[in-house]
């Protein structure tokens, strides 16, 4: 049985709710609570309220007959949360905020407070998530580039089929490209040629809108010279051949074996088994920004102070946090030093 019940299986006041929540009103109309957020904002907040259904469905079918406002009490909230049980910290916040986000906007009239504090103590246990995770796996951005620039040049050339060179060129550009622009993985899939990436004769720029940037706001930035010329090559050489293949006729420009757009369910895997391969590390695309943000940290001060238009962050604090693991890393590497010196000195 599904975790998650389809909207189309929704109680009607649910599905009402929902959509009135995200009406865009005219001039004279008042619009939706929710109808600022971006389509994607609105499918994460519909999953998480659509898993909250099916629980109740399942575990306490009395309460779908109440109101929708009317079901977030606080010992119904918190039996979920221990048939949550088994999941991270981090889920069980966001399981918990995505629901009181739609009930409370629903009926702002209703006390929220007992509900508020629940949340703000399953976020204090979160913390940032399983930072567990990263550990060990989050590589300098140069030592991303130069495997992606091995892949696409020297794995490339020794590649036995015109396929398998061409799958090299293509995921060496894009490993190289993700080193120097660590883009969010839905704008680097996204990429179009003439919307989003401006081909020239002398150069090439990446413009992304503001619904592709997690903060909303529109990023441009001209790609790097050490990866223009290998962009180039797989936008002459290898897209042209995967899309003959295909007999497709499309402007995306990361595409398949077969030409078809590579959405970014397939991009990401194929990029943490190719980094896997020639760095030993599975290096899934979203922490290529970890490894820019650390990198530029590690450098000095002041290149952290780039973190934040680099990776079209609003706030200074990721390039903060970023600055701190660096020194601690820094200074954990100068200590085993020392002590390696006093060791050879006693010898």
């Amino acid at each position: 049985m599904s975790l998650v019940l389809p909207l189309d299986e929704w109680p009607a006041q649910d599905r009402d709710m929902w959509l009135n929540l995200q009406t865009e009103g005219g001039p004279l109309d008042d619009c939706g609570a929710l109808s600022h957020l971006r389509a994607t904002s609105l499918k994460t907040l519909e999953l998480r309220y659509a898993r909250w259904l099916q629980w109740l469905i399942t575990s306490d079918a009395e309460a779908i007959t109440l109101p929708p406002a009317r079901r977030g009490t606080l010992p119904r909230l918190s039996a979920w949360l221990r048939d949550l049980s088994h999941t991270r910290p981090m889920t069980r916040f966001m399981f918990i905020d995505g629901v009181l986000r739609i009930l409370s906007v629903a009926d702002p009239t209703q006390d929220w407070a007992a509900q508020r504090k629940l949340k703000a103590g399953l976020k204090r246990a979160a913390g940032r998530g399983d930072r567990d995770r990263k550990l060990g796996r989050v590589l300098s951005s140069e030592v991303l580039f130069r495997a992606g620039l091995s892949l696409a040049t020297g794995h490339a050339e020794a590649a036995s089929t015109p396929l398998s060179s061409m799958m090299c060129l293509r995921d060496g550009t894009m490993i190289a490209m993700l080193a120097l622009m660590p883009m969010r993985r839905r704008a680097f899939a996204g990429l179009r040629i003439g919307t989003s990436l401006y081909v020239a004769a002398d150069t090439m720029t990446v413009a992304l809108p503001g619904d592709l940037t997690k903060s909303g706001h529109p990023w441009e930035a001209d790609v790097p010279q050490n990866v223009e010329p290998l962009l180039r090559r797989y936008i002459n050489e290898a897209r042209p051949f995967f899309m003959e293949r295909g007999q497709q006729h499309h402007n995306v420009l990361w595409v398949g074996r077969s030409g078809t757009p590579l959405k970014k369910d397939a991009l990401s895997p194929r990029i943490a088994e190719q980094t896997l391969k020639l760095t030993g590390r599975r290096i899934p695309p979203h922490f290529f920004r970890d490894a820019a943000a650390t990198t530029l940290a590690r450098s000095s001060p002041e290149h952290a102070k780039l973190i934040r238009p680099i990776l079209a962050h609003t706030s200074f604090g990721t390039a903060e946090r970023h600055y701190i693991h660096a020194q601690t890393i820094e200074a954990g590497r100068d200590y085993a030093a020392l002590i390696n010196q006093k060791r050879k000195a006693r010898r």
